[in-house]
């Protein structure tokens, strides 16, 4: 029995451990993943953090007007000391009559009032407060995705940069073959030392091409690092291996379209607007309506001025009851308000309705540009084909002295190019696909 129960308590303790060291997440920030990145940010961001507290204020407001329904109870008390009073019997102008009153006055009354009906006000204050908690909360998710993106984007412009380097690095490699074999040709008294000067040059801009992007790559990390909010003494490297998604499947616009709609939280927060503007119409109404509060009232008063003169006694009186207040000034003053109201809903809808057309638009426009990627792809490597084919060719011949050294720079910047504009158009189709979540608002 205490064996059991010394291995249920190990056994507990290694599992609290082992959650704690799980929650303990430890980043590789010299190898930090795109997915460990979005992690960060969304803990770190700043902007989402305010975001985090208008939401958290949002509801604390919702729940602050719930109060406006209880009672209002108040304590009073007070000391005075009291004049004699003067009554005029026959006028102002004629002598008083003066009636000695105690000299001090104090009270000690509890009293209390709470709202029976303000013309529904209350109820819509409380449905405007929920829907501002429930937009506030649609804008942190809209910063959300919108960090994603800009993640997403970065770590494909670093992608871009690295593939374009590790081309340049095979060129670099091959510009060192090339300028070994022109310098044997001179050595032979087959070319002279101009040719060799080209060849180096063309090395030296492929170097100094790496050397730019490697600072590109550099900047871009650092941006990185900025939207995820690291501090500025942490180093970062990123991986930016997985990154391809498969983007094969393109959907039905008017598909896409409809899941956009669903989706989006900038039409959702529209929409949500409009109904805040149907509410504040109904608060704008509620001024014309009665309102009706229960009141009552408890305490000791001295002295007695129930009777006249006062007597000096001590006295408890309460009372309870109803006040209706009607706003009958408001009958004209909120006519204009009202049409107000009505203008503030018709721009409302409309607002609505031209989200709702220019999210369509960006949808159209994302889908094409990712068929328009996946097409040109198709072209581009026909284009590698033919221009490798072409350099193959150049080189064979000056290898034999059938073309001149400008004819194999050439045919080697073509071929390098096409194959540059390959490894572009590969991570544009990457990047297209990635808007085209972001517009439906799947990412």
């Amino acid at each position: 029995m205490i064996f059991n129960l010394i291995r249920y308590q190990l056994l507990t303790i290694l599992l609290v451990m082992g959650s704690f060291s799980f929650a303990q997440t430890e980043y590789n920030y010299h190898q930090l993943k795109l997915n460990q990145a979005i992690e960060i940010g969304l803990q770190n961001n700043k902007k989402l953090q305010i975001r985090t507290l208008q939401s958290n204020v949002s509801e604390l407001v919702e729940h602050d007007l719930k109060n406006e329904k209880l009672p209002d109870v108040n304590f009073h008390t007070g000391f005075h000391v009291l004049s004699n009073i003067n009554q005029y019997e026959d006028g102002l102008l004629k002598s008083s009559t003066k009636y000695k009153v105690p000299r001090e006055q104090y009270d000690f009354t509890l009293s209390a009032e709470i709202p029976i009906y303000m013309g529904g006000k209350l109820k819509n204050e409380e449905k405007k407060a929920a829907i501002e908690t429930d937009i506030s909360k649609l804008r942190a998710k809209k910063d959300e995705r919108e960090l994603r993106m800009q993640i997403i984007t970065a770590y494909l412009q670093v992608l871009h940069l690295q593939e374009q380097q590790s081309l340049l690095l095979d060129k670099i490699h091959e510009d060192s073959i090339n300028i070994k074999q022109v310098k044997s040709f001179q050595n032979n008294g087959l070319v002279t030392y101009n040719e060799v000067l080209r060849t180096e040059l063309q090395l030296s801009n492929h170097k100094m091409s790496f050397t730019e992007l490697a600072n590109d790559v550099a900047i871009i990390e650092h941006q990185i690092k900025t939207l995820i909010a690291l501090p500025e003494e942490q180093e970062l490297q990123i991986n930016t291996t997985d990154l391809f998604t498969n983007t094969a499947q393109i959907g039905f616009v008017d598909e896409l379209i409809i899941e956009a709609f669903e989706k989006s939280e900038s039409l959702q927060i529209a929409k949500k607007d409009l109904y805040l503007k149907e509410i504040d119409k109904k608060i704008t109404k509620s001024n014309i309506l009665p309102r009706i509060t229960a009141d009552g009232e408890y305490g000791l008063n001295y002295p007695n001025f129930m009777f006249f003169p006062p007597e000096e006694n001590l006295y408890r009186f309460g009372k309870v009851g109803i006040n209706i207040v009607m706003p009958l000034s408001n009958l004209y003053k909120n006519k204009q308000k009202m049409l107000i109201a009505d203008r503030t809903i018709s721009i409302a809808k409309l607002e609505i309705e031209e989200k709702e057309e220019q999210l369509s638009h960006d949808v159209f426009v994302a889908n094409r540009r990712l068929e328009e990627a996946v097409e040109k792809i198709e072209i581009a490597r026909e284009a590698i084909a033919q221009s490798k084919e072409n350099y193959r060719i150049v080189k064979t011949k000056y290898a034999n002295k059938l073309s001149l050294i400008t004819e194999l720079i050439d045919a080697d910047n073509v071929y390098l190019e096409a194959q540059s504009n390959l490894i572009s158009l590969e991570i544009n189709k990457q990047l297209k696909y990635y808007q085209l979540q972001y517009v439906i608002g799947n990412l």
